[in-house]
C-alpha cells in the first residue's frame, strides 16, 4: 500500500508517520515545505521537497509515487494571524487544494483522498445547538474559517464532478507533543517549564472559562486512518472526542505536575470579546462508520506535552 502524506514534517503528518510505519503494509511518500531540519525523522519514507503552490511541483511527486492513498494536510494553520495576512492563508488552503486534486485527474490517479479540514468552518454556534452535526450551516468567522470551507468545496465537486474518491474531515482542537507555540497546550506548557528554569516567574493566560472539545493528536490521525480504509467517498466527518472540558482545567492539571506555586496572570492580548463558552462535536457518524475509538485521555496529552516541552527546554541549556 503506497501512502503519500502531503505536509509530512507538521504535527499531523508526523504522528500519522509514526502510527503507519508500525504497520509494514505502507510504502510511505512524503512532502515538505519549509521544514527541512526534521526530515531526518522519517527513515522509512521517502521525501520530496514541494510547494503545493506549485502544480508542476505537486504533479511530478504523485507521478513519481504511485499512490494508493493520498492524506492532504499541506496548508497554512492559523485562526488570529488569518485575519492580518490572508492572502497565503487562501492561495495554500484553497488553490494548494485544487492543485492536488487536479494533478491527481490529470494523472487519471486511481487513489483515495483525504482532506483535513477544521471545525472552524462551522463559525458560531447557539450553545442549544451542542454538539454540533457535520449536517449544521457552515458559517466561518474568520477568513482561515473560510479558506477550509472552500477546501472543502473543492473537494465535493472534484468529487461529484470528476470522480475522485474523496473523504473530508472537520477537526475540532487537539494536541500533543511535537505541537507548536501558539495553541493552549503547549503554551501553557512552554510558560511552567520556563518558571521551572527560573526564565519567568508567572503563567499568562487568556479566557480560561472557555470549554473546548480536545483530542489528542496521535488519536486524530489514527481517526485519518481509519477513514482512509472505511469512510463512505464524498462524506465529510467530525473528528473530536464529543466531550468539552475548560481551559483552566487543563492549566491546572499542568500546574499540578509541576513544582511550587504558580502565578496566573489574564493577558488581555489572549481575551477574545466574541468568545463561544462551549464548543463540542458529535463524533457518532464517525464512530459509526468506521468503529473508532480513542485511546488517549486528556491525562495523557497533558503528560506528555508537558514531557515534551521540558526535554526541549533541556536541549536548550
Amino acid at each position: 500500500m503506497r501512502v503519500l502524506i502531503i505536509g509530512i514534517t507538521g504535527l499531523a503528518g508526523r504522528h500519522l508517520y509514526n502510527y503507519l510505519v508500525k504497520d509494514k503494509k505502507y510504502e510511505i511518500c512524503g512532502t515538505y515545505n519549509q521544514n527541512k531540519e526534521y526530515a531526518d525523522a522519517f527513515t522509512d519514507a521517502e521525501l520530496f521537497k514541494c510547494d503545493i503552490n506549485d502544480i508542476c511541483s505537486i504533479e511530478s511527486i504523485i507521478k513519481q509515487c504511485e499512490p494508493e492513498q493520498i492524506f492532504h494536510f499541506g496548508a497554512y494553520v492559523t485562526v488570529h494571524n488569518s485575519f492580518n495576512n490572508p492572502i497565503p492563508i487562501f492561495q495554500t488552503n484553497v488553490m494548494g487544494t485544487v492543485n492536488v486534486l487536479e494533478s491527481i485527474r490529470m494523472a487519471d490517479m486511481d487513489c483515495k483522498i483525504l482532506i483535513s479540514g477544521s471545525a472552524e468552518e462551522y463559525g458560531k454556534v447557539s450553545q442549544d445547538m451542542m454538539p454540533i452535526k457535520e449536517t449544521y450551516a457552515l458559517n466561518p468567522v474568520s477568513p482561515y474559517g473560510l479558506s477550509k470551507k472552500m477546501q472543502e468545496e473543492v473537494g465535493l465537486l472534484y468529487n461529484r464532478t470528476y470522480g475522485l474518491d474523496v473523504v473530508l474531515t472537520r477537526t475540532f482542537h487537539y494536541s500533543g507533543p511535537h505541537q507548536p507555540l501558539g495553541f493552549v497546550f503547549p503554551d501553557f506548557a512552554h510558560q511552567i517549564v520556563d518558571i521551572k528554569n527560573g526564565k519567568q516567574n508567572h503563567i499568562k493566560v487568556g479566557n480560561l472559562d472557555a470549554k473546548r472539545d480536545f483530542t489528542d493528536i496521535r488519536d486524530v490521525v489514527s481517526a485519518y486512518s481509519a477513514l482512509m480504509e472505511k469512510g463512505r467517498t464524498g462524506e465529510v466527518y467530525n473528528v473530536c472526542s464529543s466531550q468539552s472540558v475548560p481551559i483552566k482545567k487543563i492549566l491546572d492539571m499542568m500546574v499540578s505536575y509541576s513544582e511550587g506555586d504558580i502565578e496566573i496572570v489574564v493577558d488581555e492580548t489572549k481575551l477574545r470579546p466574541s468568545d463561544i463558552p462551549n464548543f463540542v462535536g458529535d463524533n457518532g457518524k464517525l464512530k459509526k462508520d468506521t468503529g473508532w475509538q480513542q485511546h488517549f485521555s486528556l491525562d495523557d496529552t497533558v503528560k506528555d506535552v508537558l514531557g515534551f516541552w521540558t526535554i526541549i527546554d533541556e536541549d536548550m541549556l
